[in-house]
């Protein structure tokens, strides 16, 4: 493997890498919501109904804010922080005996949302809720000490507290009751539109979404919407995993075969030996050395008779006559003839055993006539 490959395939496998990441960080940013999208009830949402202004009003006044993801059972918050589920989509029996071990040690959970079917399984005198619910609650109540109208968009209300006290409302309509249990407790919200981005302004809205939190960090239930525990590479499906795999050994494959196509640019032409008249001025130096022109130019003599005899089919052993008559008959001057059958002395000779070579080594239709 050359260096060049070398390269080409590190720098495919860590590109291949960044992207990956990229695009598994902007799955989750999408899923999260950080454009105006999102999940109902989800601190990540920025949409009307999501609480995202809300975790931003708690961060912003002090409390640590931070985010559950994954199964409420797999991953229970601290019992000194308050935990808080809004518009739950999904809550198994074992997520509730999970939030019921949390409040028991110490926790306080405010959980709420509409057609709330999660609550009989976390108080056997469950309060019970309607759809029916009030634009605008009076608020009296030691709990909520700087709260004294609370603006809700009228989606739901308690008709009965339970085995808990009414907190906002009365016994016949409540927004928010309190349940102790053993040494926390649970607030239970029949509309949660009071902490949503659209309501958080109304009224008292954010001194109640603070009363809620108490002086606790504050942890915002997101496994709840569907949020794993994993991010990026690690939240991407296994079998989404595996085609990624399978496509980058592919790619990996197709450079590999076309590789040899990077390199230095073609030459715009062939390279081509150089000129016949570079070649015969070096011959004419290296025979001026020579000092010997005799002894040089007897194997182009013979070269030039044997295909000359050839030519005619004159046998082995022509003689000098029919030899002349040959090579006039393929245009030779008596000049070249001469030159052809005697030792060479001069120049001109020289120069004529040269165009007697080149016209016999040219081809039948490309020879001239004779020349002077």
């Amino acid at each position: 493997m050359t260096a060049r490959r070398i390269g080409i395939v590190v720098a495919l496998v860590v590109g291949g890498l960044v992207a990956l990441n990229l695009l598994a960080r902007g799955i989750d940013r999408a899923i999260g919501g950080s454009q105006p999208t999102g999940v109902a009830g989800s601190s990540y949402a920025t949409r009307d109904d999501g609480i995202a202004a809300y975790a931003a009003l708690l961060a912003h006044f002090g409390h640590e804010v931070t985010q559950q993801r994954g199964t409420l059972a797999s991953t229970p918050p601290a019992p000194d922080s308050t935990l808080i589920v809004l518009e739950p989509q999904v809550m198994t029996t074992d997520d509730t005996a999970a939030l019921l071990d949390f409040v028991t040690a110490g926790g306080r959970l405010v959980i709420g949302g509409q057609a709330p079917f999660y609550v009989k399984n976390l108080r056997d005198r469950a309060p019970a809720w309607d759809p029916a619910g009030r634009s605008a609650w009076l608020v009296d109540d030691p709990a909520l000490p700087g709260v004294r109208s609370i603006e809700t968009a009228a989606q739901g209300s308690w008709t009965s507290p339970g085995s808990g006290r009414v907190v906002v409302g009365d016994a016949s309509r409540a927004l928010v009751t309190l349940d102790r249990v053993a040494a926390g407790s649970i607030v239970f919200l029949a509309d949660p539109s009071p902490l949503e981005n659209a309501y958080l302004d109304h009224a008292d809205n954010a001194a109640f979404g603070l009363d809620l939190a108490g002086g606790r960090p504050v942890v915002f239930g997101e496994g709840v919407h569907g949020f794993g525990r994993t991010r990026g590479v690690a939240a991407i499906p296994g079998a989404w995993k595996v085609a990624l795999v399978l496509i980058g050994i592919a790619a990996l494959a197709f450079v590999w075969s076309r590789a040899r196509r990077f390199g230095p640019p073609d030459r715009e032409a062939r390279e081509l030996p150089p000129a016949r008249a570079e070649y015969v001025e070096a011959l004419s130096l290296s025979l001026e050395r020579t000092r010997d022109r005799a002894g040089a130019l007897a194997p182009a003599q013979r070269f030039a008779l044997d295909r000359i005899a050839a030519r005619d089919a004159l046998g082995a052993t022509p003689d000098a006559a029919e030899l002349a008559r040959a090579a006039r008959r393929i245009g030779c001057s008596d000049e070249e003839v001469a030159a052809l059958v005697a030792p060479v002395a001069t120049d001109a000779e020289v120069l004529a055993v040269g165009r007697a070579v080149s016209r016999v080594s040219a081809p039948a239709g490309a020879r001239g006539g004779r020349t002077g």
